[in-house]
């Protein structure tokens, strides 16, 4: 994929193994960086690179809010339907996504007609989407992790005074930052490369960098040299965000399927 970001066009569509002198090679013939140049020219990857920032960055913080919460209070506390709740959530995890397709789609439009609020080709409606797919391995991953960490410390931060959120907040979520970080890069990598959903669910406004990058082909030609452009560019910041924090990640998967 680098070596064909630098590449004409016609040295990538004229590669023939049986002609000499035009056998695929790692190495550019012709180096050029007119892919480059002209990446947001004709396909207008940087909107839409936005607009995946846009949406996985708020997928990420709905589901570590919300897989924090839920995951703290089950591994704390005991309430009638825990165990039963634990596993429907982790059911959840064999069903096939594109069985929930047609029902998200008619569940937007549903919303629209009786609340007003408009779903499809929003950030929120995709938001909204892809936290709920994260929160089912997050809430058990993270349960998972936070049963590593002993309840003697919840109670000792209750006797020096703290409150059950007091505890949380103050104790608890700074140990498990960990697992909180290996859910909030799970969150935002789901979100980041989703197809299915992107394709049917958002539109001009919301396209996302997963959809962009596809529309380098079309029915008149095949702009490689691009679409590798475009995939080395809107793939180095994830790269860099995914390296800073693989630490946090490994450790809280590792943490999470140990212990869960």
């Amino acid at each position: 994929m680098v070596s064909g970001s630098f590449k004409t066009r016609l040295e990538i569509q004229a590669s023939d193994s049986k002609i000499a002198g035009k056998e695929p090679s790692w190495i550019p013939r012709n180096f050029t960086l007119v892919n480059y140049k002209t990446v947001n020219k004709e396909v207008k990857i940087f909107d839409y690179f936005k607009n995946s920032i846009i949406i996985s960055l708020g997928t990420m913080f709905f589901s570590v809010v919300i897989a924090t919460l839920a995951a703290y209070a089950i591994s704390r506390f005991s309430f009638p339907g825990r165990t039963a709740y634990s596993i429907s959530v982790l059911s959840t995890q064999m069903f096939p996504g594109i069985l929930f397709l047609i029902p998200y789609f008619v569940m937007f439009i549903w919303i629209r007609k009786i609340i007003g609020l408009p779903m499809r080709d929003t950030y929120w409606g995709m938001i909204f989407t892809y936290t709920s797919f994260s929160l089912p391995f997050s809430i058990w991953m993270l349960r998972g992790y936070l049963n590593t960490i002993p309840r003697e410390i919840d109670e000792q931060a209750q006797i020096d005074g703290c409150t059950k959120v007091g505890a949380l907040f103050r104790v608890i979520i700074p140990l498990a930052r960990p697992g909180i970080a290996a859910v909030g890069i799970y969150g935002f990598v789901m979100a980041w490369n989703e197809v299915l959903f992107a394709s049917v669910l958002t539109g001009n406004e919301t396209t996302t960098v997963a959809i962009g990058i596809l529309r380098y082909i079309t029915a008149q030609e095949a702009r490689w040299g691009g679409m590798m452009a475009a995939c080395i560019l809107v793939s180095l910041p994830v790269l860099i965000f995914f390296t800073v924090l693989q630490k946090q990640f490994v450790q809280g998967l590792v943490a999470g399927a140990t212990k869960g």
